[in-house]
């Protein structure tokens, strides 16, 4: 078995403690104080300067960090110039050009110094005057030499060609620890910053939801939304379209009732939506007209050029008196109408989704509804829902799950809900999913 010399392994354990150290830093700065703490008993340098010329024209340097040794203890201590945190200040140091230390970079090569005398120079001669050796190496990144560590001793021959292979290799691997560091920073950052903006997107969607949900005449309401991601879009809306003399909502009257589902999922499929639901609340046309309500959303939607991306929708008007439903549908799922034990499929009509073909025709259908049924509107990411060994939830899924349910919205809501999550299990969403259930009173 190798046994090291004793001084040797002093340094060996010193080292040991210096790596296990440095994995557990949180940042440049930390890393750098346990590098300094850590390589303290080793070191063969009384000050220590830094300088870098990132971002520089060609021949400037800024001194980012300068440290000295204390006359009693030791210990390297933060000196006048430079800053304790340099990645931080770094924009308002000052720049320097040309004298010592200009013509030390130029050559983007290590050097040893030694009988070092600047005395006449006019950045650092007070700096270096108590040193009389000099050990600079460059520190490269993407092959660049962009930083500069530079030591001073006291001594006029403190520094070795052994000790400088040492030194390169030990300050360019713990210069690309900073970097890492710096750039995991950034991204953390970044990364911060966009959660918020999705957030924020997302906030805004939701609020874009009915919430509450209307109270329309001899209907009751139901929905669920869940997104696979912060923000989704997935889409439901009910639009009052008769209003009592004060300007409310006439619950006896027609109502728009809107589900959608934008390609994709995510920020990007959210701003569809929103654009979606301007363009629909904004609608000038024919208030009793699914078709010409599609139309519009689509030739709007296909003018705005948003490549690969549609928007599968089913839009239809239902009066509360007469209690019909008129229907259009662009690439969605019909909904299932819901009749004791039995369901039916509202697919009398169909057509393209929207945003694909401004020429697209629509068509509309009507149906009667009667009291105790109960429509169930749903976006693909419940139909096409996968469990473990691969299988879709599919539709055939929905009418197991209304098999048993009474027909009551929150009874068809949360009997869907149960089967999806059982289906699923713990796998993670991949699409988002709503289910929207409107029951007709008895």
């Amino acid at each position: 078995m190798f046994s090291p010399e004793p001084a040797a392994s002093q340094r060996v354990a010193v080292l040991m403690e210096l790596v296990g150290s440095l994995s557990r830093a949180g940042g440049p700065q930390d890393i750098y104080d346990r590098f300094r703490q850590g390589i303290l008993s080793l070191r063969t340098y009384d000050a220590y300067l830094s300088l870098s010329t990132r971002g520089l024209a060609p021949g400037d340097y800024k001194i980012t960090r300068f440290e000295r040794a204390n006359a009693e203890t030791g210990a390297l201590e933060q000196a006048v110039i430079g800053s304790e945190n340099p990645w931080r200040d770094f924009p308002g140091m000052p720049a320097m050009r040309g004298g010592f230390l200009g013509e030390l970079i130029r050559s983007a090569w290590p050097q040893i110094i030694h009988n070092l005398d600047v005395r006449d120079d006019p950045h650092v001669a007070e700096l270096f005057a108590p040193y009389r050796s000099l050990r600079a190496i460059p520190l490269f990144d993407n092959g660049e030499p962009l930083n500069w560590s530079i030591a001073l001793a006291k001594q006029p021959h403190a520094f070795t060609v052994e000790g400088l292979e040492e030194a390169i290799l030990r300050a360019n691997l713990v210069g690309g620890m900073i970097k890492n560091s710096l750039m995991a920073q950034e991204l953390r950052a970044a990364h911060d910053r966009i959660n918020k903006e999705v957030a924020q997107i997302a906030g805004i969607q939701r609020a874009l939801l009915p919430d509450p949900l209307p109270q329309i005449e001899g209907v009751v309401l139901a929905a669920s939304y869940e997104t696979s991601e912060m923000a989704g879009g997935d889409y439901y809306d009910f639009f009052p379209l008769d209003h009592n003399a004060g300007g409310s909502a006439d619950p006896m009257g027609r109502w728009g009732i809107l589900i959608a589902d934008a390609s994709g999922h995510g920020p990007s499929a959210a701003v569809v939506m929103a654009m979606l639901h301007a363009i629909l609340h904004a609608y000038p046309g024919r208030d009793d007209d699914p078709v010409d309500a599609m139309s519009h959303a689509n030739r709007h939607l296909c003018a705005k050029r948003i490549e690969g991306s549609f928007v599968t929708a089913f839009y239809g008007i239902y009066d509360a008196r007469k209690r019909t439903l008129t229907y259009a549908r662009a690439g969605h799922h019909p909904p299932l109408v819901k009749r004791g034990h039995e369901t039916t499929r509202l697919n009398a009509v169909g057509g393209l989704p929207l945003g694909i073909d401004p020429a697209v025709g629509y068509e509309a259908a009507r149906v009667q509804l009667h009291g105790g049924e109960t429509l169930v509107f749903f976006t693909d990411g419940v139909t096409e829902a996968m469990d473990a060994q691969g299988r879709m939830f599919g539709i055939a899924g929905i009418e197991r799950a209304l098999a048993d349910c009474t027909g009551a919205a929150e009874c068809t809501v949360d009997s869907i809900g149960a089967a999806l999550q059982a289906h699923q299990k713990d796998a993670k969403l991949k699409d988002d999913q709503t289910i929207v259930a409107m029951e007709i009173a008895s």
